[in-house]
């Protein structure tokens, strides 16, 4: 009878500070998307370039091109991570805010999502800042963003409707993101100061205060 001989796994290479190369890969990517928010919030997209890029990531040019084609790839990763950052978080809520009336876990969603966006003033200006009129692939993004969200407002309002949702609450969704965004977005062109506590519970009372009349009108007819 013969045996199989096992062959042994492939080597990762040698390892740098504890991380092989598969990790240290990872890690230039990380530092390269932690400096495109950075720079991408301060200067914006035409004023950002792919050299100043990598020099405040520490990483050679030869770096950003083994992990993004362009900069408008950059951004579009950047844009990404983003908005899956602050999915997550809402998502965590929404779980937590199923015992609570539509008004209470409305305002809890919202406050999370002014929340997530305001403390960190970068993650604003280029999720709703910096994003628009860049390029249509960019902006498709944006839309399929927009989108998303929309499923999020939709699955909460189902929560609290006993009956399924009738075909025009997709469009209404979409309708008040649209209309949170814009109050976001409002709130970035008008500040002079970095978003404190009280300006993140004014923005999260204005929202509340849409989606809950929105429901109100929806319920009304």
């Amino acid at each position: 009878m013969s045996t199989k001989r096992v062959q042994p796994a492939p080597p990762k290479g040698r390892r740098i500070r504890g991380l092989d190369a598969e990790q240290r890969a990872e890690q230039r990517r990380a530092l390269l998307l932690d400096a495109a928010l950075e720079s991408f919030a301060r200067d914006g997209y035409a004023g950002t370039s792919i050299e100043a890029l990598c020099q405040a990531a520490y990483v050679g040019n030869k770096a950003f091109y083994e992990h993004f084609s362009t900069k408008e790839a950059c951004y579009l990763e950047l844009l990404q991570r983003n908005t899956h950052n602050i999915v997550q978080q809402i998502i965590a809520v929404l779980d937590h805010a199923a015992d609570d009336d539509e008004a209470t876990a409305t305002r809890q969603i919202l406050t999370a999502f002014a929340t997530a966006l305001l403390d960190d003033p970068r993650i604003a200006a280029v999720t709703f800042g910096q994003s628009g009129g860049i390029s249509p692939t960019i902006e498709r993004q944006r839309r399929a963003n927009r989108r998303q969200a929309a499923a999020i407002v939709l699955a909460a309002w189902q929560r609290f409707d006993s009956e399924p949702l009738d075909a025009r609450a997709g469009t209404m969704a979409v309708a008040v993101i649209g209309g949170l965004f814009d109050l976001i977005s409002d709130v970035l062109d008008r500040a002079d100061h970095a978003p404190t506590a009280a300006d993140i519970d004014a923005l999260a009372a204005q929202m509340t205060d849409f989606v809950l009349t929105v429901r109100a009108g929806m319920k009304a007819h």
